[in-house]
């Protein structure tokens, strides 16, 4: 497990502290930390006497490089990229061992979100019965702190793009272009609805910049891995359909958020980097 993590040592403990209830326990955790300070010394020194804890210092700052950076060092035979500010489930691991044995460690896995009160998230839509993943329901079937996959698997293929994430110049879908990759290499893909992980829901606000940062990722993400374009098509309705109908209730800053979501998608789609990356990356998927 590798989190990334900068100046949330109380979120962090929080984790640990589901890996202490976990009743498979054969893992090392990874912390990537960016705080540039020594606020995680006491937290690494108690933990590091109850399982393999790595305690990384980058040089270089910025999520889209930590997680490559902390799977660099990584010696297990899965991986995974826990949110600093997510929770496991004491059977998550279990559940993810589980799925490995019986499929001879192929394939990816990926499980449901629920709030830190156990509740259904509010982040996004997301399947709702386990299924196999393709390109098409992968976008509603997958997340990152939930997402487990062979080591070798993922060196692969290159790892994480680092051209996608928070501070990247695309914002958002790394995940799903790591899974297209994977599938695109031969990995099968799999939503377990009962593999649970918990995670603070994002404040429902309609925030315009941050749409528009999210839908650059969805959408050169989509032209990167050639989508289909019923997929294409449905990614762009969806925020189309969301302006004209915001417009109908005169919901102003509704209709501002939809655009720039379809705005975000349209630039992320459309830009030499996408297509360029399209070129490059002629992998098949296998849905």
């Amino acid at each position: 497990m590798v989190i990334s993590t900068l100046a949330r040592p109380v979120e962090v403990e929080a984790f640990m502290q589901s890996l202490e209830k976990q009743t498979y326990k054969d893992f090392e955790v990874i912390l990537v930390d960016q705080s540039k300070s020594h606020i995680y010394d006491d937290l690494v020194s108690r933990y590091s006497t109850k399982w393999p804890l790595k305690h990384l210092h980058p040089d270089i700052s910025g999520l889209r490089y930590a997680r490559n950076f902390g799977a660099s060092v990584a010696v297990g035979d899965l991986i995974a990229f826990p949110d600093d500010d997510c929770i496991y489930e004491p059977d998550t691991l279990e559940r993810v061992n589980t799925y490995f044995c019986k499929t001879g460690d192929k394939g990816f896995l990926t499980g449901a979100v629920l709030n830190l009160d156990g509740a259904p998230t509010t982040m996004g839509r997301w399947l709702t019965s386990s299924q196999k993943l393709n390109q098409h329901n992968i976008w509603t079937g997958l997340i990152e702190f939930n997402f487990f996959m062979p080591r070798t698997m993922f060196e692969k293929i290159g790892r994480f793009d680092e051209n996608l994430g928070i501070g990247a110049p695309f914002g958002a879908a790394e995940g799903p272009d790591l899974a297209l990759r994977l599938m695109a290499a031969g990995s099968q893909g799999y939503h377990d609805r009962a593999l649970l992980v918990r995670h603070t829901d994002k404040p429902a606000t309609l925030n315009g910049e941050r749409a528009y940062d999210y839908g650059t990722g969805m959408g050169y993400v989509l032209r990167k891995n050639h989508a289909a374009l019923k997929t294409v098509a449905t990614f762009f309705i969806r925020p189309f359909g969301g302006v004209c109908l915001s417009l109908l209730r005169r919901q102003s800053e509704k209709t501002a958020y939809y655009f720039k979501v379809l705005q975000g998608r349209l630039a992320g789609y459309f830009c030499r980097a996408a297509s360029e990356a399209a070129q490059r990356n002629t992998g098949r998927i296998f849905s």
